[in-house]
């Protein structure tokens, strides 16, 4: 099922994370976060793999997922409506988007409600690097915990011509921790944002 691994991510280098769980291959890391959520584990609690042998993407579509890539959840208990989760997919995908424009200069676009995209010089085209899954549960109306769900394209060999990781278009390999560090501090700006407004609008 899951087999832990070591990890080179330092907790303390990630702002606003407070807990890793690092895994080498898992059928998706939607499901073990999914299974700490219910087990009752405090949000904020980041679940990272190596490789996916059952990674999905919006509508139950497969998500290749071969070493090299991003592969993680995020779970999350948000202070808001249900009516206002749909919102997190365009501001994850917003977040990642910065993060590789920032970081690599490449060009990036959302293709909302969860998909992101980068344009590839060479080849003149927009493909996809990313994609978000969010799952949820709820009592009375109010959100129990969320799970945000990422695949990113960066080191990994990617099979399918609709798509590109981040290695392919540098032509060289980058840092997981290095993106994930950005990642972060981009998206609990956005979510903090987030929350507040839409607690504003309850």
């Amino acid at each position: 099922m899951t087999n832990a691994c070591d990890c080179s991510i330092h907790l303390d280098t990630l702002p606003g994370v407070a807990k890793i769980v690092c895994l080498d291959e898992v059928d998706s890391t939607q499901a073990v976060a999914r299974e700490l959520a219910l087990e009752g584990t405090a949000q904020k609690t980041l679940v990272l793999a190596n490789t996916q042998t059952a990674g999905k993407g919006r509508l139950g579509r497969e998500w290749e997922s071969s070493q090299g890539g991003l592969y993680m959840t995020l779970l999350l208990t948000p202070q808001t409506d249900l009516k206002f989760l749909p919102d997190l997919s365009v501001l994850c995908g917003e977040a990642v988007a910065e993060t590789v424009t920032a970081l690599y200069g490449i060009k990036t676009r959302i293709k909302k409600p969860n998909d992101v995209y980068a344009f590839h010089p060479r080849k003149k085209k927009w493909l996809k690097l990313a994609g978000i899954l969010t799952e949820s549960a709820s009592i009375n109306k109010a959100p129990n915990w969320l799970l945000l769900g990422m695949g990113i394209n960066l080191n990994n060999h990617v099979t399918l011509p609709t798509a590109v990781s981040v290695k392919a278009i540098k032509g060289s390999g980058v840092s997981r921790e290095e993106f994930l560090q950005e990642f972060f501090r981009l998206f609990w700006l956005r979510y903090a944002a987030w929350e507040y407004s839409s607690q504003a609008r309850s």
